[in-house]
């Protein structure tokens, strides 16, 4: 098992197996295989992957980080809003700030979020943002390494 605590948030991971705490605890628990963890505007789950290992082996699974549902669609309706109202520059400026890391599933939400701003901005015969505006490269955190001064 192990404790993950970020402020008053708090999350108890623990693996398959016989757990004390998973006999006493066990109408209280939820696998994240069924429910997401929901933190920060996130969405974490742990995911069958698509793709079948040769020779017909066991499945792959893999962590899956997204934004969540409402926020979503929150920040979908924000920049929809904002797609004929605001000028390039501005709302060039709004897809930069959107704070979410760039993990593969968050990069598709983010793309589907530009496509629905150049969708509406080309009916008002205005210019179409790029990808580049969504700046989609991961920034990688190592946060236990020390900084050499």
């Amino acid at each position: 098992m192990q404790y993950i605590r970020y402020g008053t948030w708090y999350l108890l991971l623990c693996t398959e197996g016989n757990h004390h705490f998973k006999q006493q605890e066990r109408k209280q628990i939820r696998d994240c295989r069924r429910h997401p963890i929901k933190f920060e505007g996130y969405s974490i789950s742990y995911r069958r992957s698509p793709i079948t290992p040769k020779g017909g082996g066991e499945p792959m699974w893999h962590a899956c980080v997204r934004i969540d549902g409402p926020t979503y669609k929150q920040l979908k309706s924000y920049f929809l809003d904002r797609a004929t109202h605001r000028t390039a520059k501005s709302l060039a400026h709004d897809f930069a700030r959107v704070p979410y890391a760039r993990y593969a599933p968050v990069r598709r939400q983010l793309l589907n979020i530009l496509r629905a701003v150049n969708k509406a901005r080309s009916k008002q015969r205005l210019k179409e943002f790029p990808t580049s505006v969504l700046n989609l490269q991961r920034a990688i955190v190592k946060p236990f390494e020390i900084e050499a001064a």
